[in-house]
């Protein structure tokens, strides 16, 4: 089976963007693919340290969210990232097979150090890469499903496993990199500003809607979400906000663009919020009515995170010690 293998930081909460293109994808290869979900949680620290109770329950919160869209824990790992130290161990050695040039070149740590001001601007944030490049080489990963945001880091993980394998060959399976295309709805944009990714950290909250958001404040953002010039209700590249809102309606309806286009011709765009709206609250409420009947067992969520962590060390350790013994350390005594 083909492994695949992603991660998803505790920070924030899990938006809509995250579950068209990342959860429900996920839930699909599991079926056919041997995947390994991990919440990183050594990521989430990596811009700025959270309260501890904060982390922890987000963690839970994100498990949570994970299991009511579908993960099944006996056909998927589902672990946290800091249960399994080989994480952090084989990212100290990637550091040594890494150029400090490379990671300067890093378009994600200039955008964010450069948000920063003059905060602190971590070595764990300048470091990131190399952690997901260890997440990802650790478990002999085939592919990664990631956002094109995510494309240089993989390149990196790509060029650090050939790296290390021309020195000591075979050691890493060389991913590859799975991007969505866009017509997948896989790039769901902010609604306050359609040139920007909906995302977990956005300015702007009424830009974003959270998969645990309720009925109400779902039709309120959907209701204030900004429109583009005319009234066409069409997908048009000049016509950013409303081919946003055509794409979040064909996924939440399974209806195609066309049809919609269709649909809602010569019709204003408040019919067009409303009915969207109305059709993303019935999208999201399985999903919700999961979340709040798992959430209500934090026990039962750590005990799966427990489980996923035994058979990830299971995996993570022998390849942790096939390299540990090809750089030449002694072999930990018994």
């Amino acid at each position: 089976m083909t492994r695949v293998f992603s991660g998803i930081q505790p920070t924030g909460e899990i938006h809509l963007g995250n579950y068209i293109g990342a959860l429900r994808r996920f839930v699909l290869a599991q079926n056919q693919d041997d995947c390994v979900f991990c919440i990183v949680d050594l990521h989430g620290i990596t811009q700025e340290l959270p309260d501890a109770d904060e982390l922890r329950a987000k963690t839970l919160d994100l498990a949570a969210v994970y299991l009511a869209a579908g993960i099944d824990p006996h056909s998927s790992t589902l672990f946290v990232q800091s249960h399994v130290s080989e994480h952090a161990e084989l990212a100290w050695i990637l550091n040594c097979f890494t150029a400090y040039g490379e990671l300067r070149r890093m378009t994600q740590f200039k955008d964010k150090s450069a948000k920063l001001g003059d905060g602190l601007v971590s070595a764990g944030l300048f470091d990131y890469p190399v952690l997901m490049a260890a997440d990802i080489l650790l478990y002999r990963t085939d592919r990664v499903p990631v956002g094109d945001d995510q494309r240089q880091h993989l390149e990196l993980t790509r060029d650090v496993a050939e790296r290390f394998n021309a020195r000591f060959p075979d050691t890493f399976v060389v991913p590859e990199v799975d991007i969505p295309p866009a017509e997948s709805g896989a790039r769901v944009m902010d609604l306050q500003d359609p040139t920007a990714k909906m995302s977990k950290s956005a300015d702007s909250p009424q830009g974003t809607v959270k998969v645990t958001d309720a009925p109400d404040v779902i039709r309120r953002k959907v209701k204030s979400a900004v429109t583009d010039s005319g009234r066409e209700i069409v997908f048009s590249r000049d016509k950013p906000a409303i081919s946003n809102l055509l794409t979040i309606y064909s996924v939440a309806s399974g209806r195609g663009v066309a049809d919609l286009e269709r649909d809602y011709a010569g019709k204003g765009y408040g019919e067009f919020k409303q009915d969207l709206a109305e059709a993303l609250v019935a999208f999201l409420a399985p999903l919700q009515e999961r979340y709040w009947t798992i959430s209500a067992d934090p026990g039962q969520i750590e005990r799966i995170l427990a489980e996923g962590a035994e058979k990830a060390r299971s995996v993570a350790t022998k390849t942790l010690a096939t390299v540990y013994e090809r750089v030449g350390f002694l072999p930990r005594g018994r």
